[in-house]
């Protein structure tokens, strides 16, 4: 498993990157793997309900309904996870369908504040999770017919979100882009500097295969101080 540590504005986080291999069909892989990531938590001294962020990756279309369907059951409560939802063909082991990427706040057991923000009207996923002082906001794609039409429209979307919440770019502590194509990256790195104004914070660019709906070409995560 995938384990890694790191502080955002001085508080410390764990990513966890777990597969469900070793199981036969979408739904007990997605099952395994965020029991894998949960047995992992508990050494940590924590548990799954401490998980901030998840990036669920499926092989296809397919799975995509069994693994919302286990999600919805390890998160039942209004404080799940902000998330994003990736189509990867090429899996490791390749018989592999699932993996979960998680970002979960070490706790250690103790009390924090958290809080779920929700659509109105409500979707299968949250619209963030306020961690203490840190929002974590899911994935937004955007609309249009090239990548800097939908990255600038994905922009707007986060930005609206952080608006609504008391926050804005200039807070921005951490950037994800899920990407189509490798050569759209050098486009999309130039219009998130211009947006964040050349901080130096992390941006992470990942290829993508496919999102949730046809014709995406890059879904985009943050997370934000208050």
């Amino acid at each position: 498993m995938q384990k890694r540590f790191f502080l955002l504005k001085g508080r410390p986080f764990v990513f966890l990157s777990a597969t469900g291999h070793g199981t036969k069909g979408a739904k007990e892989e997605a099952a395994l793997a965020f029991d894998r990531l949960n047995r992992e938590l508990k050494k940590l001294g924590g548990s799954i309900d401490d998980v901030v962020r998840i990036t669920v990756f499926t092989k296809n279309q397919e799975c995509r309904p069994a693994v919302s369907d286990v999600r919805n059951e390890v998160f039942p409560h209004a404080t799940r996870p902000s998330s994003s939802s990736i189509i990867v063909h090429d899996f490791s082991p390749g018989d592999t369908v699932i993996e979960v990427d998680a970002t979960a706040f070490l706790s250690k057991g103790k009390k924090y504040h958290k809080k779920g923000f929700e659509f109105d009207p409500p979707r299968a996923y949250i619209k963030a999770i306020e961690v203490e002082d840190i929002l974590f906001i899911s994935g937004q794609t955007g609309r249009g017919e090239n990548i800097e039409a939908q990255t600038a429209s994905a922009c707007s979307s986060i930005d609206n979100i952080m608006t609504e919440l008391g926050s804005s770019w200039k807070n921005v502590l951490q950037v994800s882009c899920y990407i189509k194509r490798l050569e759209l990256f050098d486009i999309v790195h130039r219009m998130i500097q211009e947006k964040i104004a050349n901080k130096l914070i992390p941006i992470d660019l990942a290829l993508a295969d496919e999102y949730a709906q046809p014709g995406v070409l890059i879904e985009i995560e943050v997370a934000v101080a208050k």
